[in-house]
């Protein structure tokens, strides 16, 4: 999965994802103290409260969006489902399956996390990323301290090879088009956003609160804003 940061492809982006189905105007419940013109949060129709909570992360090693998000944001949210039964988190990474690294990256983030290590090679990875090459993994895999033989005959082998084409599907039916992208329960959210905005749509879905108007953003609206307001949808094939 690629992400490009052209102010274009995001408009074409969130203007496709509107015409699937998302036709509220997107509400930002949050200022991210790092904005970007592509961070929001597209709320449901009708939201159902409900005793679980599920997130489901979309993320690859493309760009400093997710690299930012997994290093300042993920930790919060893990703490968050640690700490009750009402959350229940899974990750997703979803490596184009073009790009021989990013392909080998996925494999290795399954095969540590056959040792208990998923989270830790995660991290590792996007720590990396810059400098990955097919020799890093046992690198990381060392520095973890996980069973070399089988980390490298898992990665041989390609036994999660089916997992990881299940996950691109599954990407690609939930129309993830940018990383990081965050499901939870009706919501999705897109771009690098505050745990902020995590903890109120959690909240929000529990009902523990209620949730924080959208706060004012001085400047007007943006121009990526005045093209979600009357988009213009071209022929176009989104691709994972």
């Amino acid at each position: 999965m690629k992400t490009l940061y052209s102010s274009t492809f995001i408009s074409i982006v969130l203007a496709f994802l509107m015409f699937l189905g998302y036709s509220d105007q997107p509400i930002e419940v949050v200022q991210n103290a790092n904005p970007l013109p592509f961070s929001y949060i597209f709320e449901p129709e009708e939201m159902t409260p409900s005793e679980e909570v599920h997130i489901e992360i979309f993320d690859n090693l493309t760009g400093s969006s997710s690299t930012e998000f997994v290093k300042n944001t993920l930790p919060k949210i893990r703490d968050m489902e640690k700490e009750t039964d009402e959350i229940e988190l899974h990750l997703y990474f979803i490596p184009d399956v073009n790009d021989w690294l990013l392909f080998r990256s996925a494999m290795s983030l399954k095969c540590a996390g056959d040792q208990g290590q998923f989270w830790a090679m995660h991290e590792k990875l996007h720590e990396e990323k810059d400098d990955l090459t097919k020799w890093t993994y046992n690198s990381i895999a060392k520095e973890l301290e996980l069973d070399i033989d089988a980390f490298q005959n898992c990665k041989d082998e390609e036994i999660h090879k089916s997992a990881i084409e299940e996950d691109i599907k599954y990407a690609s039916e939930k129309n993830i088009a940018f990383s990081p992208t965050i499901l939870i329960n009706e919501y999705k959210l897109i771009g690098n956003q505050p745990f902020e905005n995590i903890q109120k749509v959690v909240n929000e879905i529990l009902k523990k609160e209620a949730p924080a108007p959208p706060i004012e953003i001085d400047g007007g609206s943006t121009d990526l804003e005045q093209e979600l307001e009357n988009p213009e949808l071209p022929d176009i094939e989104l691709k994972i």
